[in-house]
C-alpha cells in the first residue's frame, strides 16, 4: 500500500472521529444539556376519548311490503317530507279484492241462513207449545179415566217429536250464528290484506332511502318482513355512532358531552351528548371485534342548535348532514378544574430507586438466563415509577417522583410531588425519558433553539 493511500485513510479516520465528537456534543455545551422548562401551574384538565364513526338518523324506520305484487303507484321521491298515515305506494291487489268480495258474500249468505232458521224456529216453537198444551190436557183426561193410556201416549210421542225438532232448529241457528262470525272474521282478514296493498308512512319524517320504482314486483308475507321498499327518518334528530375500544369504553358514561367533527365540515365542531352505550360484545348487540380488539358502539346525539346556521329555510328538503357521513368525536369523560398540571412530555418512567430507564432494565433482565421474556416484562412493569426533572437554582436538575391523574392532549394532572411555580423540564423528550439524571447540569433555552448547534 502506498504512503499516499495510508495518509488518505488516516485523514478519513480523523475526520470521522471529529464528526463523532461533534455529534456527541450536539445539544450540550459548556452550560450542560440544552432543555426547555415550564412552570407548574393550575389548569383545567378535560380527559377525552377519541373515536370515529358515521352519522345516522336517530330514528329511521324501514318500510316493507306485507304482500306480494306489482307496484302500481309510487307517490314519493327520496328526500320528500311525509306525515304519518300518508299514502306512499300501492301494490296490485286484485286477488285481495276478490277475496274481500267473496268473504262479504259469505257473510251475507250466513246472515240470510240465520234469518231463515230464526223464522222456522218461531213456527216450531208455536207447534211445540200447542203439542205441550194438548199433552197436558189429555194427561188430565187420562187421570180422570176419560181416555186410555194408548191415546195419551200418542200425544206424548208428538210432544217429544216437536221438542226434538225445536232443539235441532235452535242448534242450527247457533251454528249459523257461529258461521256468521267466522264469515265476518274472513271479511276482516280480507279487508286487512287489501289494506296492506296500500303502503303508508309509519311516522312523520323524510324519505331517507327509496329502493323501488313503479312497476317493480315486491315480495312479502304476513309472517316475515318482505322487500324493503323505503326508509322514513326523522332528520331533525341525528346521531353519530362511533366505535370505542374496550380500554376506553369504561370511561364513557351516558350524558357525557362530546365535540363532533364531520369530514364534510372539517373546520367546524358540533356539540353532542352520549345517549347510548352498547353492552354486548357481538355485532348484533352493537360491538365489533377488529384485530382482537373489541369495539363498543356508542351513540352521540347531535345538538341541533350547533348546526342551525347550516339549515336553509328556502330549501327544506336540503339537510347539512347525510346518513353515512364520516365523523369523529372527542368524548369528554372527566374534567378537573383548578388543579396542578405540567406538560405530558415532562413525565417519564424510570426504574424505582435508580436512574435506569425502561430500556436499560429490559436489557438487564434479558441477560438473566432464568427469566423468560414475559416474566422479565412483568418484573419491569412492577418496578417502574413516574418521575419529572425539576430545575434547581444552580441550573441542575433534580429527579422527583410524582403521582399523576387525568390528562388531555397536552397536559397531565399532578396529584403529588410538585408545587405551584416549580419549573420542570418539558423537552427534549429523549433526554427526559432516557439520558437525564439527577444532578445533571442543564442550559435552559426556548424549544425552538433546542437543537441549534451554537
Amino acid at each position: 500500500m502506498s504512503k499516499t493511500v495510508k495518509w488518505l485513510l488516516i485523514g478519513v479516520a480523523a475526520l470521522l472521529v471529529v464528526l463523532v465528537i461533534v455529534t456527541a456534543m450536539s445539544g450540550k455545551d459548556e452550560g450542560g444539556t440544552k432543555v426547555a422548562v415550564e412552570k407548574v401551574t393550575k389548569r383545567t384538565i378535560t380527559e377525552t376519548v377519541n373515536a370515529s364513526g358515521k352519522i345516522y338518523p336517530e330514528v329511521e324506520v324501514k318500510v316493507s311490503s306485507d304482500i306480494s305484487g306489482e307496484i302500481t303507484e309510487l307517490t314519493v321521491l327520496e328526500g320528500d317530507s311525509v306525515v304519518k298515515g300518508q299514502v306512499l305506494a300501492r301494490i296490485f291487489a286484485d286477488i285481495y279484492s276478490a277475496q274481500r268480495d267473496q268473504a262479504s258474500a259469505q257473510v251475507a249468505q250466513s246472515q240470510a241462513q240465520v234469518a231463515n232458521s230464526s223464522a222456522a224456529l218461531a213456527a216450531l216453537k208455536a207447534q211445540l207449545d200447542q203439542d205441550r198444551n194438548n199433552y197436558n190436557r189429555n194427561k188430565q183426561l187420562f187421570d180422570d179415566k176419560v181416555i186410555s193410556k194408548a191415546e195419551l201416549e200418542q200425544f206424548e210421542t208428538k210432544l217429544r217429536a216437536s221438542q226434538s225438532q225445536y232443539d235441532a232448529a235452535l242448534q242450527g241457528i247457533r251454528a249459523g250464528q257461529a258461521g256468521v262470525q267466522g264469515s265476518r272474521t274472513q271479511l276482516q282478514m280480507a279487508n286487512k290484506n287489501l289494506n296492506r296493498a296500500t303502503i303508508v308512512a309509519p311516522m312523520n319524517g323524510i324519505v331517507s332511502q327509496l329502493n323501488v320504482k313503479k312497476g317493480e314486483r315486491v315480495v312479502g308475507t304476513a309472517q316475515m318482513a318482505g322487500t324493503e321498499m323505503l326508509r322514513v327518518a326523522n332528520m331533525g334528530s341525528l346521531e353519530v355512532r362511533v366505535d370505542v375500544g374496550e380500554n376506553d369504553v369504561v370511561k364513557v358514561h351516558v350524558g357525557d358531552s362530546a365535540d363532533v367533527m364531520v369530514d364534510a365540515y372539517n373546520a367546524r365542531k358540533f356539540r353532542g351528548v352520549v345517549t347510548q352505550i352498547a353492552s354486548s360484545t357481538n355485532k348484533t348487540g352493537g360491538a365489533t371485534a377488529t384485530n382482537d380488539v373489541t369495539n363498543y358502539e356508542v351513540h352521540i346525539r347531535l345538538d341541533p342548535t350547533s348546526y342551525a346556521d347550516l339549515l336553509d329555510p328556502a330549501h327544506p328538503r336540503s339537510f347539512p348532514f347525510r346518513p353515512g357521513m364520516n365523523a369523529s368525536a372527542d368524548i369528554k369523560t372527566r374534567r378537573r378544574t383548578d388543579v396542578l398540571a405540567i406538560p405530558i412530555t415532562s413525565v417519564a418512567a424510570r426504574v424505582k430507586g435508580s436512574d435506569k430507564n425502561l430500556d436499560d432494565k429490559k436489557k438487564e433482565t434479558k441477560k438473566e438466563e432464568e427469566a423468560g421474556i414475559d416474566e422479565a416484562e412483568t418484573a419491569v412493569s412492577d418496578e417502574l415509577e413516574e418521575v419529572v426533572f425539576v430545575l434547581t437554582k444552580d441550573n441542575k436538575v433534580e429527579k422527583r417522583v410524582v403521582k399523576t391523574g387525568i390528562q388531555d392532549i397536552n397536559y397531565i394532572e399532578l396529584l403529588s410531588g410538585l408545587n405551584v411555580g416549580e419549573e420542570v423540564v418539558s423537552a427534549p423528550f429523549n433526554a427526559i425519558s432516557k439520558s437525564l439524571k439527577s444532578g445533571d447540569k442543564v442550559k435552559v433555552v426556548s424549544k425552538d433553539k433546542l437543537f441549534d448547534k451554537k
